[in-house]
């Protein structure tokens, strides 16, 4: 049904031509997923804050990070492209030509034309977690919205006996929805409504049609990315999605993007934060949802988008206590949570949050430290991937369900070994390495190498890189 779909969007796209956009930056995507921006194999590091500050904008530029969010304005390009650092546009709702489709087609060309030329500009994004809201948002009036305004209106009813009854429906929809019997659900909620004699507030819309939209969603927006494409072939279309779905329909929607990726925020480990509905809801859950991604689209480049605040920095108003409760990532996490997805793949990291965060804070100037680290690491995350070696585990009680993630990189001056450890506990390290001589890039990590093996020890989620020691 889904490739029905397709085949049908592709046909019915309306051909939008002009000339081609012209723009500043050159960026391909290599055949290993890397960014080839002006002919240099680049590792995104990127910010969605755009600071507003030129200080905190300098500091960021310094610290490594080469793409950052722009309003889409002429002056929050220049400004970008001034202190050295490329840009992306979000589309918004507009590249969704599922619905006012003449309108949309206009604005979203109209902005190409005005910004795709920039020499700021290097990336298109798509509406964040499109897919998901598909289902969120119903949610959010299913099972929120609509049973407050619903138990309100009962509350003013004068006939207390259809008042206890309609209030009896509403306990039973909550139970219909956990059952996943949404259009029983749906369909009894519509007729609380109806028996207080008032309109259905929004008809047809909840999780039973959900399935529905996403296709009409996906299928426009495929039609837009496109129409988006054909008008600027220069400037290559990015999709985050949240930390769910299918991969079956991550794939249906990544057909409209050219790099996808999503958000994971695992930090801190609780029951009261479900960002994630993995059941590894670790710091490890980073390198899972990256290889999620890349299943989900197969051949393009992922892009992860990593925590770049706390929890308690937003939308918390219960006190201190709790905001300490949902604190920031410390520098081990935020480091650990970086490489884990550069072993599992990604091509590019972005942090969010950080408009949150006071920037003479100890978190932010540990982020920093570590997009630093990246940034000086450039010319090995860029080099090729080489074979991954052998490892070997020490004697451990622990049942390891979870292990070492690898990562090689054929460098000029030889192959870079990237480790984590994604167990909750330490592990004792064999690594089967050639007979030249390694070094860990932490002076402070010992190792041990004899007969071609580098024997390490390795903290519950820690990272380790084994270069070259010439």
């Amino acid at each position: 049904m889904m490739l029905k779909t397709y085949l049908r969007s592709l046909v019915s796209t309306a051909v939008l031509l002009p000339a081609a956009i012209c723009a500043g930056a050159t960026f391909t995507i290599a055949d290993d997923g890397m960014a080839v921006v002006d002919g240099q194999r680049t590792f995104i590091l990127g910010l969605y804050e755009n600071p507003g500050e030129d200080g905190v904008l300098t500091d960021v530029v310094e610290a490594g990070i080469n793409l950052i969010h722009a309003s889409p304005s002429q002056e929050s390009l220049d400004r970008l492209h001034a202190a050295g650092a490329w840009a992306w546009l979000n589309t918004g709702y507009d590249i969704d030509f599922s619905e006012d489709r003449e309108a949309r087609s206009e604005r979203l060309l109209g902005s190409v034309d005005a910004f795709g030329h920039h020499p700021a500009l290097l990336v298109w994004e798509v509406p964040d977690e499109a897919l998901w809201n598909v289902w969120y948002l119903a949610q959010l009036w299913r099972r929120d919205g609509e049973p407050t305004a619903q138990r309100e209106a009962i509350g003013a009813l004068e006939d207390k006996a259809l008042a206890a009854k309609l209030s009896e429906d509403i306990e039973t929809i909550g139970g219909l929805y956990q059952q996943g019997r949404f259009v029983e659900g749906e369909a009894l909620a519509d007729g609380i409504w109806t028996a207080m004699g008032k309109e259905v507030p929004r008809p047809g819309y909840g999780f039973a049609t959900a399935p529905e939209r996403m296709l009409t969603m996906g299928e426009g927006m495929r039609e837009g990315y496109k129409a988006l494409r054909e008008r600027d072939p220069a400037h290559p279309v990015w999709m985050n999605h949240a930390p769910r779905n299918t991969i079956e329909d991550l794939s249906y929607f990544n057909q409209g993007a050219d790099i996808v990726g999503c958000d994971i925020y695992p930090v801190p480990e609780t029951r009261h934060i479900r960002h994630s509905d993995l059941a590894n809801r670790t710091l490890g859950s980073v390198g899972a949802y990256t290889k999620r991604m890349q299943a989900s689209a197969p051949g393009k480049p992922v892009w992860m988008v990593l925590q770049g605040t706390g929890w308690g920095d937003f939308g918390v108003e219960s006190g201190d206590d709790e905001r300490a409760a949902m604190r920031r990532p410390r520098k081990d996490e935020t480091r650990f949570m970086a490489y884990d997805a550069i072993v599992h793949g990604a091509r590019g990291i972005l942090y969010w949050g950080a408009q949150f965060v006071e920037k003479d804070s100890d978190f932010w100037n540990e982020l920093l430290e570590v997009t630093a680290e990246l940034k000086d690491l450039q010319p090995v995350l860029t080099a090729p991937d080489g074979a991954a070696p052998e490892i070997t585990l020490g004697p451990t009680s622990g049942s390891v369900d979870r292990s070492i993630a690898v990562l090689t990189k054929s460098a000029p001056d030889g192959d870079w070994y990237f480790l984590v450890n994604e167990w909750e506990g330490p592990l004792q390290v064999n690594v089967s390495v050639s007979d030249s001589p390694y070094r860990a890039l932490d002076a402070d990590t010992k190792i041990i190498q004899k007969d071609g093996v580098v024997t390490l020890y390795m903290p519950a989620y820690s990272v380790v890189v084994l270069r070259p020691a010439k």
